[in-house]
């Protein structure tokens, strides 16, 4: 099935306000804060709160979304537990300005590393299909 979206991986100590801060100044970005994700674990058998930023770009037709990867009790993904934050874009998927976004991001001096996740690797790929 073809995706109508990609996801970065993003390693960096940063707290999620300040990340998505850093984002805004060097995307030229507007990511707020938004109710956070309550998703049921079938691992942990009790719901997590995730904490979700989102940005509309309405000349792209894309939105983005930060999704903090450390829950309360566990990971949004947990096999990727090594990614700190997933970059999760939807809608008109461009391979040059994908490339460019990590290069961007890679560049912030908090950010050790931004990467395109593998969606194969993912089990649970319901937990991306929110939207």
């Amino acid at each position: 099935m073809e995706e109508d979206y990609c996801l970065l991986g993003i390693v960096s100590d940063e707290p999620d306000y300040k990340l998505c801060w850093l984002l805004n100044q060097a995307l030229h970005t507007d990511f707020t804060r938004e109710e956070d994700l309550v998703l049921f674990s079938k691992k942990l058998g009790e719901d997590q709160e995730i904490s979700l930023f989102t940005h509309e770009d309405e000349q792209r037709m894309t939105t983005y979304r930060v999704i903090v990867n450390r829950a309360n009790t566990g990971h949004y993904l947990s096999e990727l537990k090594q990614i700190d934050f997933f970059l999760h874009i939807q809608g008109e998927i461009d391979t040059e300005h994908i490339g460019q976004l990590i290069s961007t991001i890679g560049r912030i001096s908090p950010v050790r590393m931004c990467v395109p996740v593998n969606l194969s690797l993912i089990k649970d790929r319901q937990r991306l299909q929110l939207w």
